[in-house]
């Protein structure tokens, strides 16, 4: 997984939420672009906190994910 590679997957319009699953086990999900940042060295991602809001940053460098998997879009409830 490389920076360019990353930047297509924020910059994909409609936005497809997905999880980076990480080489020791951990994986962190990314529910909007708002939630990543993508350098030539590595990708910072904010952790989810409720609502949906970013919190705690995680750094990782390329070469500790493992994989990507696409996530599904969540629908807004009427209220």
């Amino acid at each position: 997984m490389k920076a360019p590679e990353i930047r297509d997957l924020i910059r994909n319009q409609p936005f497809q939420p997905f999880r980076l699953h990480l080489v020791d086990g951990k994986d962190l999900r990314v529910p909007h672009p708002d939630f990543v940042i993508v350098t030539p060295e590595y990708v910072v991602v904010a952790n989810v906190l409720p609502q949906e809001t970013p919190g705690n940053i995680n750094i990782v460098p390329y070469e500790h994910i493992a994989r990507v998997e696409m996530l599904t879009r969540r629908t807004k409830k009427a209220a």
